[in-house]
């Protein structure tokens, strides 16, 4: 028995002197005892390599690369102390979870923590530090008792420690004759080594470690009285063992292990041999032999005064990056030269990090693209995997009832035997029509049709039947996998075993295991190593999961949103242990996670301020101050932020000493948003002790001198060549390198047709030509069939028109009562009213408030059943709407029947349709090119009739507020009305019996008004508020007789009725929206042109991308196709502004009626 150590700084040799060790043991004695060679768990893979490439060795049984967690389970099997099963990570969180939701009243600080997500967890880490550190349940019981008795009882820490002994009491009763918990299985070390035949008479190497916690210190006690040597290497200058170190200085954590090793040898009697010490004065360390640089960086980075390098740098390079992605792919080309000009070998290199997160995603993509192979060591979560997804948001579907995101999340894993396609048009229909609950398990096929609810005589077309029996085939499908699982769930009280049950029986029902090996096989065929492994960790992961739940909570009573919430702890503590997937690659890992032997060059990206050193925060459920007083009563726990911040600098040194040939050191100078970022101290140190070393900069794009540096890969060359060959359409010149490159890829066979096409869509433009005249008439018809409507969406952008009645692209429906569904809904209720008053032969100004009110109430029973086929009914939510829709009915109601008992003008038409199927013809225009048909439906049609004069006027129904400007008119933007009214009055004669003027074209907004007022006002005054707010817009006839028709006749007033104002003389007011029967007749004139004009251009073929613009006025603001046009003005994409009229409006458009005038459409 003897302890010996191995000591020396970084590069001396270390691991070099134990695998030495052990081949010279080996080729002595090769069946001695056992040798084990103890390394920390991540580097047991690297070691085992390392051992097995021993030179003069074909191969041996004696020697054992181990961690102390496989150190505990050889031993353990082999002496016994293990005769329970034992719970892994994720049982043991899944069976604190249960634990925090039963004591959870009994807590003083935790309780409401204990149900957030993360916590168990916390709680999870803080367990095994406590039991690291070698403290039970009774150690923390018994400080929180000291506090009391001193008074402390109601601070924090107090609560805190009264809430982890019971808890941390619980989780120990419920692992007794259940369960071994892997946390003491060190401490079950320690107690069997004696018994062990693998440890006695063994030699043992220990390496790869700066410190231990209280849990290895009691198992490297017990290896030193078992064990016939053992030794260890520690990273130290071998000058300052025997020195008194402070805190700050670079060595003392493992000054400060050496000697409490000492210690335990002396207490146990055992005698420490001469240590071997590997430091050689004067000369550079084993590992830096063939780099001076790297010597003098290892031996002055934390020695003051600094001592700088005389000489040219060639080993170390310094580079600032524009940022984090040019860095990287800086880093990739500096690895392809090194691979290329100097030989260096893939597993020769390491990209070494402090923080792996924001580079992990770029890593793979870049190094990807540059055909760099890779292994990024690291835990990988599994969170995100179809058969975690899978398991989650089936208890959701239970939970939520059928909430569509569950479902839908559940259909998506592409573990349910449906196609995608079939899933999308599923989950379109569900959105549409918010379907939600056990309407899903309805035996009855689904018939909802928001298309058609609000058709009275609608019927589903053969396309249409045979997209809703899809539909219900794909329903079916999931309801046959998931109604049996939902049943033997929707309960209140389950047990876990029940539940653990249910989903293996859904797993089965899938064949999820088929489905997961198909995948495996197709990783394997595809040479995805990773994604091979994934496929069988997940699996074996899950199971072991649910098995776990069973056995341990198995008949515990428990709601399914319990037990979703224990699993989801289960879930996330899931990780698979990837297995580097090929010899030859580059390992990405962090400083302090992985291990890097044998590197030639090390390159450590990401050395910014905050990262390097990292910015420390309070670890675990206690804060540093905490600590610090436990520690002063003799609870030793992790250590404080203080001290890791301390440890730091030894994680740099190592960060910096990795490599015996290159070192590569870089930082980004902004982040992904362009915010600016600093360089980490180390940066300054390095150039303190380097004065010749210049930073390189790694910009986002070549940029002259460095062009053929970025020339190392067919595939990003492209991409660099593709931004120079912008740069040069921008005025730009090609320098010959990318001349050179251009013509390669014009030449290289394999490459040169993709070559072609990327040319080619360089060279795009958003310049649409126009449709050939055969597609038009396939697309829109001969002769040409359109609404007002869609004439003003070309006015407003030809490329709006094509996407929405050419391509017919449309939303994605969502369920809900929006703007437009108020609109039909006004729309038809007010059809329904102006019928039921027909229909009793009453008038509108006969209605007193009472039977207004009834009528009301009837229709909106009447329509129901419309809103019922949507879906719309059937919550709360929709009653109220429902509700709230009844009183802005009787408001316009009110309103409408104010107008009939002040004016003369009567309905003789509502939702009167022209063209098609329509009672009266369309609205037929000559164009150039044949004939345009406008077909439509008007909302409601006036009449008034005053001493043989006849008159018309047109009202539309808004749901919002809505005026008729006349610019918008002239520019072909508000053609509606006006062409409805050119409509009525050419079929006058069939409408009233003879011909007839036109009277207006107003605007009727249905919805209640807000009314702001600074203090309490009467009910009257509010009332007459609203009306104001709900007159009529729009363009009156400049007739007094036809106004007071209109119900305005107080002089010297503004109507509240229609928007005119009458002057105490008789006659209209200035502030009147009116116009002569002259202006009126121009103004159909000119809608029509306008029509024509735009009819023209459709049938052309036009489709230019062209929105217009007034002022800050666009379509583009709300218009659905912006993500088909990709209309961009800084790419050079062009408003159509449209000309502001100067001057009189009636005189620009008699001019331009008189003289052809082109007017920019």
């Amino acid at each position: 028995m003897s302890l010996r150590f191995i000591l020396g700084r970084a590069g001396t040799g270390k691991s070099h002197t134990c695998l030495e060790g052990i081949r010279q043991a080996l080729h002595k004695e090769p069946a001695g005892n056992s040798i084990i060679f103890l390394v920390p768990e991540q580097a047991t893979f690297q070691m085992e390599r390392a051992l097995v490439n021993l030179p003069g060795l074909a191969g041996t049984i004696r020697a054992q690369v181990l961690s102390f967690r496989r150190m505990a389970f050889r031993v353990l099997q082999e002496a016994g102390g293990a005769s329970r099963p034992h719970i892994g990570e994720l049982g043991k969180r899944m069976a604190l979870q249960a634990l925090l939701i039963k004591r959870t009243d009994d807590l003083k600080v935790y309780n409401r923590a204990a149900r957030r997500t993360g916590f168990v967890e916390q709680l999870a880490r803080t367990i095994s530090e406590m039991k690291s550190y070698r403290l039970s349940p009774g150690d923390i019981k018994e400080h929180y008792l000291r506090l009391k008795q001193t008074g402390g009882e109601d601070s924090l820490l107090a609560a805190k420690l009264h809430d982890l002994a019971c808890l941390y009491a619980d989780w120990e009763e419920w692992l007794k004759n259940r369960y071994i918990d892997p946390d003491d299985y060190l401490n079950l070390l320690a107690e069997k080594i004696p018994e062990s035949r693998l440890i006695k008479g063994a030699t043992v190497w220990v390496d790869g470690f700066a410190g231990f916690t209280p849990q290895e210190y009691h198992v490297l006690g017990a290896l030193l009285r078992a064990a016939r040597q053992v030794n260890v290497a520690l990273c130290i200058d071998s000058r300052d063992v025997d020195r008194e170190l402070e805190e700050t200085d670079l060595f003392y954590s493992t000054w400060e292990t050496y000697h409490k090793l000492r210690k335990i040898a002396e207490d146990n009697g055992i005698p420490v041999a001469e240590p071997l010490i590997l430091d050689r004065p004067g000369k550079a360390p084993f590992r830096f032999a063939l780099s001076p640089e790297l010597a003098h960086l290892e031996r002055e980075f934390f020695r003051y005064p600094t001592c700088p390098f005389r000489g040219k740098v060639e080993g170390i390079q310094l580079v600032a990056a524009a940022d984090r992605r040019a860095e990287v792919e800086a880093a990739a080309r500096k690895m392809i030269s090194l691979c290329r000009d100097r030989g260096y070998r893939w597993r020769e290199m390491a990209v070494i990090l402090r923080d792996l997160e924001p580079y992990r995603d770029l890593i793979e993509t870049v190094f990807g693209d540059y055909g760099i192979p890779y292994f990024i060591d690291r835990k990988q979560e599994v969170s995100h995997h179809p058969l975690v997804e899978l398991l989650r948001s089936a208890l959701e579907i239970v939970t939520t009832r059928w909430a569509d995101e569950p479902v839908f999340r559940f259909l998506k894993t592409d573990l349910v035997p449906l196609e995608r396609g079939e899933v999308d048009h599923l989950e379109n229909y569900v959105l549409a029509h918010g379907i939600k609950g056990e309407i899903w398990l309805r035996e009855e096929p689904w018939d909802f049709n928001y298309e058609l609810a609000w058709e009275e005589n609608g019927t589903e077309t053969d396309y249409e039947e045979r997209k809703l029996a899809a539909v219900n085939a794909a329903r079916e499908k999931v309801r046959h996998v998931l109604e049996p699982f939902y049943r033997r769930l929707n309960r209140e009280k389950l047990t876990v075993k029940e539940i653990c049950k249910a989903l293996w029986d859904l797993l089965a029902a899938l064949k999820v295991s088929e489905r997961l090996e198909e995948w495996r096989l197709e990783a394997e065929k595809q040479g995805d190593l990773v994604g091979l492994q994934e496929q069988v960790q997940v699996w074996n992961g899950v199971l072991e999961l649910l098995d776990q739940m069973a056995e341990a909570l198995g008949e515990e009573e428990i709601t399914v949103s319990q037990y979703a919430q224990i699993l989801e702890a289960g879930l996330e503590s899931l990780r698979l242990g990837l297995i580097p997937p090929a010899v030859d690659q580059v390992l990405v890992g962090n400083v302090e996670r992985s291990r890097h032997p044998n590197l030639r060059a090390a390159f450590v990206l990401g050395a910014g301020e905050g990262i390097m050193p990292a910015r420390m925060g309070e670890e675990g459920v206690f804060s540093d101050k905490e600590r610090s007083q436990m520690r002063k009563e003799g609870l030793e726990l992790a250590p404080t932020r203080t001290e890791r911040v301390l440890q730091e600098q030894y994680l740099i040194y190592i960060a910096l000493t990795r490599s015996g040939e290159y070192l590569w050191l870089s930082y980004p100078l902004a982040d992904a948003e362009g915010k600016a970022l600093n360089p980490s101290p180390v940066v300054n140190r390095l150039r303190e002790i380097f004065p010749a070393l210049e930073v390189d900069f790694a910009p986002k794009e070549p940029a002259g001198e460095e062009d053929l540096e970025f020339v190392v890969n067919p595939n990003r060359s492209l991409t660099y060549l593709i931004n120079q060959l912008r740069e040069v359409r921008q005025g730009k010149p090609l320098s010959a390198v990318w001349a050179e490159v251009y013509q390669w890829f014009v030449e290289d066979e394999k490459r040169k047709e993709d070559f072609r096409k990327l040319v080619k869509a360089l060279n795009y433009s958003n310049l649409l030509k126009p449709l050939p005249r055969e597609l038009v008439q396939k697309l829109y018809g001969k002769p040409l069939r359109s609404s007002v409507s869609r004439l003003e969406t070309f006015a407003a952008c030809p490329f709006s028109y094509f996407a929405s009645y050419g391509l017919q692209l449309k939303e994605r429906r969502v369920f809900g009562f929006e703007a437009p569904d108020r609109g039909v809904f006004f729309h038809r209720a007010l059809k329904r009213f102006v019928e039921k008053l027909q229909q009793r032969s009453r008038k509108w100004g006969e209605l007193d408030g009472e039977e207004r009110r009834n009528l009301v109430l009837e229709v909106v029973e009447e329509l129901r059943p419309w809103l019922q086929r949507a879906n719309l009914l059937g919550s709360a939510r929709h009653d109220y709407i429902v509700l709230k829709l009844r009183r802005e009915l009787e408001l316009a109601v009110e309103i409408l029947t104010e107008h009939a008992r002040r004016g003369s003008f009567v309905p003789v038409a509502v939702e009167m349709d022209f063209g098609g199927e329509g009672s009266l013809p369309p609205l037929r225009l000559p164009l150039p090119e044949g004939e345009m048909e406008l077909r439509g439906r008007i909302d409601r049609v006036d009449w008034a009739e005053w001493e043989g004069r006849h008159f018309f006027r047109v009202i539309d129904y808004k749901s919002s507020p809505a005026d008729l400007r006349l610019e918008e008119v002239y520019h072909g933007l508000s053609l509606q009305l006006l062409c409805y009214l050119a409509v009525v009055l050419e079929n006058a004669e069939k409408l009233a019996g003879s011909p007839a003027e036109p009277g207006g074209v107003l605007y009727f907004s249905v919805y209640s008004p807000l009314v702001n007022e600074s203090g309490p006002v009467a009910e009257e005054v509010r009332k007459q508020e609203i009306k104001k707010r709900l007159k009529m817009k729009g363009l009156v006839l400049a007739d007094m007789d036809a106004v007071r028709l209109m119900g305005a006749r107080e002089k010297g007033e503004t109507s509240y009725l229609i928007p005119v104002r009458i002057n105490r003389d008789g006659s209209l007011g200035k502030a009147s929206s009116a116009a002569s029967r002259e202006q009126f007749e121009m103004l159909l004139r000119l809608v029509k042109e306008r029509a024509q004009k735009l009819g023209s251009r459709i049938v052309r073929g036009e489709i230019v991308v062209a929105p217009y613009r007034r002022g800050q006025e666009s379509p583009c603001r709300h218009c659905r196709y912006r993500p088909v046009c990709q209309f961009d003005p800084l790419a050079g994409d062009q408003y159509r502004f449209l000309e502001k009229i100067a001057g009189d409006f009636w005189e620009r458009v008699a001019a331009e009626l008189e003289g052809g005038e082109a007017n920019g459409l």
